[in-house]
C-alpha cells in the first residue's frame, strides 16, 4: 500500500480517528485544525494513497524553548549559556488502532524529522524534543535515540546534528 504523508486538512476524516489515547483523539478531531489556521502547531497526517480520506496516523510539530540545563553536559558544552535555546517540539504522534504494530510510527517519526530540519534550515533549532505520554512511549522514542533531558525522564530530546546524520545515512 503506497503511504502519503502530508499536512491535515478538512477533507481528511478527524473525528474517525482513535489511537487509544482520549487526549491524541480529542487534539486531532476538535483542535489540531484550529492550531494550523492560527499558526500554534501544524499537523501531518499519514494517508493509503488509495484512501487520502482514513487516517492511518498524525504528528504535530510545533517550537518552543528549553534551558542548557535540560540537556547533558556534552550536548550543552556546545551550544551558547545565559538564555533560552529554540528547538522543535513533536507535540504528538499517534497510529490509529487499526493500523498499530506495522511500523507506522517510525515512518511518522521519521517524517516528523525531515519536518523538522526543513524548518531548522530557515529558523535554527538546537534539537528536536518530545514530551513521552508514558514510559512506553518514552522507550520508543529511545528505540531511536532520543536522549532524556535532565530534569524529566519522560522528557526526551535529538540534537538537530544527530538527526541530519540519521537521515543522511536513511
Amino acid at each position: 500500500m503506497p503511504l502519503v504523508v502530508e499536512p491535515l486538512a478538512r477533507r481528511h476524516n478527524r473525528r474517525g480517528f482513535s489511537c487509544g489515547v482520549e487526549k491524541l483523539d480529542y487534539f486531532l478531531g476538535k483542535t489540531a485544525m484550529q492550531h494550523a489556521e492560527n499558526g500554534i502547531s501544524k499537523s501531518f497526517v499519514l494517508l493509503s494513497d488509495d484512501n487520502k480520506t482514513v487516517i492511518i496516523g498524525y504528528f504535530t510539530l510545533t517550537i518552543c524553548e528549553v534551558t542548557i540545563e535540560q540537556l547533558n553536559k556534552a550536548d550543552a558544552k556546545k551550544l551558547p549559556k545565559g538564555h533560552p535555546l529554540p528547538a522543535g517540539k513533536l507535540a504528538r504522534l499517534a497510529v490509529s488502532t487499526d493500523y498499530q504494530k506495522r511500523g507506522y510510527g517510525k515512518d511518522l517519526l521519521i517524517s516528523a524529522m525531515k519536518h523538522f530540519i526543513l524548518a531548522h534550515d530557515q529558523v535554527g533549532m538546537s534539537a528536536l524534543f518530545v514530551d513521552a505520554k508514558n514510559d512506553s512511549a518514552a522507550s520508543f522514542y529511545q528505540k531511536y535515540g532520543f536522549i532524556q533531558s535532565c530534569d524529566d525522564p519522560l522528557n526526551l530530546y535529538l540534537p538537530t546534528q544527530t538527526i541530519k546524520n540519521a537521515l543522511a545515512q536513511s
